[in-house]
C-alpha cells in the first residue's frame, strides 16, 4: 500500500505556486512529467535480496522527452526507495503522472494512479509497461487517463506533445500505441504499429541524473552501486514460460558498439550490468565493442545475462571480454535434465550448458545460474537438481516455480489450472497451479534448493579476490531468508491469505479469451 506520511520527499524541485510573485505567470508550454517506479516486495525476502536495478526504462523515457530541446521538468520517483508519493505531489505539482508495472506490481500501480487523481484530478496519468501491454484490461479505470503499449518511447513524447497543445482537451487520436478514456469514460483503442526502421542508436541517453540520489541503492549481487545498460532488445527464442518475444512482437533490434560506449561513458559506477535477455547474441558486436573498451584502457568490471549456446559458439569472447573487466554472469540454465529444457521450450541441451559452465569457470567467470522447478516436481526430481547444482559447484543460484505469466503461452495452456487470479502470486516464487506434492512439503522441498552446506567453494573465490568476506556474509543472509520454507507461505494461493478468484482484475480473464480465439 502507499504511504502518505506529511514528511518532505526529497525529490529535486520545490513546490510551486504558478501565482506566486517568486514564480510568476506559468510558461503554458511547459509540463511538470512525474513517472514513478512502484514498490512491490516482501520484506526481507525475494530476489530483491539478490538485485535492485535502476529504472532504465523511466530513464530512457525522460531522455526521449529531453531529446527534442523540450524544456519540460522531469522528475523520476523510485518507490522502491522513497515511498512518500504524496510529499512528492505536493512538492513538484505534476501536470503529468506515467507510472510503469511488472505483474507483482499491478495493484500498487493502481493505487498510485487513484492517488494522483485523488490529489489533483487535473494531473494527466498514464500507464506502461509490460503487464499493461499484454493486458490492458487491467488498466481500464476512471483514474487511467491513457494505457501505453509497447515501447514507451514510440508513445510517451507524442502523447506529451498533444497534452501540451491543449492541456484541457488534447487530441489523442492520433497517437500510436494509446489506449485512452475518452469524455464519456469509455476506452478507444488506437492503431498499433511496431517501430519500423527505428534504431535503437536513435534513443537518447538514460535521463540518469533523475536517480542520482538513489544510486547508492541500487545493486546486483555483491555490486553496489550498480548502473544497467540495455544494449539491445527483444529475443528470437520462444520459450513458453517469457512474454518479451510476445511484448517486442518476436523483433530484436540491437545497438552499435560506438553507441554502447556512448552509454557506457555516461554511467558513474564502477560496475555495469548489461541487461539484454542474451548480451552475448550478436558476437561481432560484442567484439568489436570489448576492442573499444580495450582501446580506451577503461578499468571497469562487468556482468551479463547470456544463453549458454553463445557461450559455447564463442569461448573466445568470454576470454576477450574477463580481459577487459567481465566476472560475473546470469545463465537461463532452467534445469538438470533435458527434458526439462524441452518443456519449458528452451532450444538448448543439457550438454551445451555443461560446456557454457565449464568454459566460464575455465575463465575464471561467477556464474549466477537460473533454474525453473515445476510444480508437479517429486522428491527425486529435486534431489537430480541439487545434485547437479553441487557437483557443478553452481555458488549463485536462483529458483525459480515455473509460473504461467501473463502474456505467455503458458498463460493460455494453463488457464483452466490455476488457483487464482491474485497477481502478488505470480512472483515466480509461489505456485499458481497445482503440485504433484503436497503444498507444504514441495515448499520445503524449494527452500531446501538454497541450502548451502558445501562452503569450499565460496572460499575459493574470496581467496581469488573474487569476493570480499562481508560479500559472503551478506550471501549467507539472503540465502537463509530464502531457504526458509515458511517465507512461501503468505503468499501462497491455497495456503496463504489472498485475493479470491472472485476478485480478479478483468485482464486475467481477457488475456485467456484472446489466446483462445487465436
Amino acid at each position: 500500500m502507499l504511504e502518505f506520511p506529511l514528511a518532505e520527499s526529497g525529490l529535486e524541485g520545490v513546490n510551486r505556486d504558478d501565482s506566486s510573485p517568486e514564480n510568476g505567470k506559468r510558461n503554458e508550454t511547459i509540463l511538470r512529467v512525474l513517472l514513478i517506479q512502484p514498490e512491490y516486495q516482501i520484506a526481507g525476502f525475494g530476489f530483491r535480496l539478490a538485485a535492485m536495478p535502476e529504472p532504465l526504462h523511466l530513464e530512457v523515457l525522460a531522455g526521449c522527452l529531453s531529446k527534442e530541446g523540450d524544456e519540460h521538468d522531469i522528475r523520476i520517483l523510485d518507490m522502491r526507495i522513497e515511498a512518500n508519493l504524496l510529499a512528492a505531489l505536493e512538492s513538484f505539482q505534476p501536470d503529468i503522472v506515467g507510472v510503469t508495472a511488472l505483474t507483482t506490481e499491478v495493484y500498487a500501480a493502481r493505487d498510485i494512479l487513484m492517488a494522483a487523481k485523488t490529489f489533483n484530478d487535473d494531473i494527466f496519468t498514464v500507464i506502461g509497461g509490460h503487464h499493461c501491454t499484454l493486458m490492458p484490461e487491467d488498466f481500464m479505470i476512471p483514474q487511467a487517463d491513457a494505457i501505453a503499449l509497447g515501447e514507451g518511447e514510440f508513445v510517451l513524447p507524442e502523447l506529451v506533445a498533444a497534452i501540451g497543445k491543449d492541456r484541457s482537451s488534447p487530441k489523442l487520436a492520433d497517437v500510436p500505441n494509446l489506449i485512452w478514456q475518452n469524455r464519456d469514460g469509455r476506452f478507444v483503442r488506437n492503431p498499433r504499429s511496431l517501430p519500423q526502421g527505428r534504431h535503437m542508436d536513435d534513443l537518447a541517453l538514460p535521463r540518469r541524473d533523475l536517480v542520482k540520489k538513489y544510486r547508492d541503492e541500487y545493486f546486483f549481487l555483491f555490486d553496489k552501486p550498480d548502473s544497467s545498460v540495455a544494449a539491445s532488445r527483444g529475443c528470437p527464442y520462444r520459450c513458453n514460460f517469457c512474454s518479451v518475444h510476445e511484448f517486442y512482437g518476436g523483433k530484436t533490434r540491437q545497438m552499435t558498439a560506438e553507441r554502447v560506449m556512448d552509454e557506457i561513458h555516461h554511467v558513474d559506477t564502477r560496475h555495469i550490468t548489461f541487461v539484454d535477455d542474451n548480451f552475448l547474441m550478436n558476437h561481432r558486436r560484442e567484439n568489436a565493442l570489448a576492442d573499444l573498451i580495450r582501446a580506451e584502457g577503461l578499468d571497469m568490471s562487468f556482468s551479463m545475462e547470456c544463453r549458454t549456446d553463445s557461450v559455447v559458439r564463442h569461448p573466445e569472447l568470454v576470454e576477450k571480454w574477463v580481459g577487459i573487466g567481465l566476472y560475473a554472469t546470469l545463465l537461463g540454465l532452467e534445469g538438470a535434465s533435458d527434458s526439462t529444457l524441452k518443456g519449458v521450450n528452451k532450444s538448448n541441451s543439457l550438454s551445451t550448458n555443461d560446456e557454457a559452465i565449464r568454459i566460464l569457470k575455465d575463465n575464471g567467470v561467477i556464474i549466477w545460474g537460473a533454474f525453473i522447478v515445476d510444480p508437479q516436481w517429486g522428491p527425486d526430481d529435486f534431489k537430480r537438481l541439487r545434485d547437479y547444482v553441487n557437483e557443478k559447484e553452481i555458488t549463485h543460484t536462483q529458483f525459480t516455480v515455473l509460473t504461467p505469466l501473463v502474456g505467455t503461452e503458458l498463460y493460455r495452456q494453463w488457464f483452466d489450472d490455476l488457483l487464482t487470479y491474485d497477481y502478488t502470486c505470480y512472483d515466480t516464487l509461489h505456485a499458481v497451479t497445482p503440485t504433484k506434492m503436497p503444498r507444504v512439503e514441495f515448499y520445503k522441498q524449494f527452500a531446501n534448493l538454497y541450502q548451502q552446506t558445501d562452503l569450499g567453494p565460496y572460499y575459493d573465490l574470496v581467496r581469488e579476490g573474487k569476493l570480499s568476506i562481508e560479500d559472503c556474509r551478506r550471501g549467507k543472509r539472503m540465502l537463509d531468508a530464502m531457504s526458509h520454507w515458511e517465507n512461501y507461505l503468505q503468499h501462497d494461493p491455497v495456503l496463504g491469505e489472498v485475493r479470491d478468484k472472485s476478485e480478479a482484475l478483468p485482464g486475467a480473464l481477457a488475456s485467456a479469451r484472446r489466446g483462445r480465439q487465436a
